[in-house]
């Protein structure tokens, strides 16, 4: 597959009109993001938004505004006959409306290839095929999968993962995190949960035992303040949950790394 063109967040006017009777140069994957109109295999389709269609190239493409403006991402590539079992095999149908709860990550993939189109990057080229596949795989992943998923929240569920196991001694506080993300405990729990397939208070002791791990074997601190440097109140909370998670004592442990 070869990208030959692509654009990220298209808007146009509410008296927006697309009419190929012919179908397109190339296939072209389309995120519709707005409110819209398709007419596919002689059926009107009025969308409400969050739409992907990937169009055979020999397909005729007839798509409009509807009663607002046209919001689009796209990307049009060309094909070799390998690639047509390719999308076959990882689930990919021409010519389909889908409709999902949040593009947003599949619109990012088409950003970063528009990104890649403007820079100066001697690769683009093969950046841009890269993405392309990984966008397919990613729609893929929708299809076959869980949609709901994906969102904002996830992206902003994986970052704060991210930040937990790099900062574990921050003051994790569930209210805190609820607050910062505007969502309530409840459902704060039940998405990471069915995210990552564990808890987010699994995930805090997680990387403060990781990390109180680290320091234990590869610095001089007292176990006191190994404890506080790990976000712990107070040694004997952390003596406990360090004995419950590894089956050593934070002294033992040490001793068994040679220090």
């Amino acid at each position: 597959m070869r990208v030959s063109n692509c654009g990220y967040d298209y808007r146009h006017d509410s008296s927006y009109v697309a009419e190929r009777p012919t179908g397109s140069v190339g296939y072209i994957l389309m995120i519709i993001r707005s409110p819209a109109r398709i007419d596919l295999n002689g059926q009107s389709h009025y969308l409400s938004g969050n739409n992907v269609i990937l169009y055979h190239k020999e397909t005729p493409q007839f798509f409009y505004a509807h009663n607002t403006e046209f919001v689009n991402d796209w990307v049009r590539f060309d094909m070799e006959a390998e690639d047509f079992a390719y999308l076959q095999k990882i689930g990919v149908p021409f010519d389909t409306i889908m409709e999902f709860a949040d593009v947003y990550p599949l619109s990012r993939l088409i950003k970063m290839m528009a990104m890649e189109s403007w820079s100066a990057n001697p690769n683009a080229e093969e950046s841009s095929d890269l993405l392309l596949r990984l966008l397919l795989l990613k729609l893929s992943d929708y299809i076959t999968n869980k949609p709901a998923l994906y969102s904002q929240l996830t992206e902003k569920l994986t970052i704060l993962k991210n930040n937990i196991y790099s900062t574990p001694q921050n003051n994790w506080s569930i209210d805190g995190i609820c607050q910062s993300l505007a969502i309530s405990p409840s459902h704060l729990q039940h998405k990471y949960k069915q995210l990552f397939g564990n808890s987010i208070k699994e995930d805090i002791t997680q990387s403060r035992i990781h990390y109180s791990k680290w320091l234990l074997a590869n610095t001089s601190h007292t176990v006191s303040a190994i404890a506080r440097m790990s976000g712990y109140a107070n040694e004997i909370s952390f003596m406990s949950i360090f004995k419950k998670k590894t089956g050593f004592t934070p002294s033992q442990y040490r001793s068994s790394m040679g220090k």
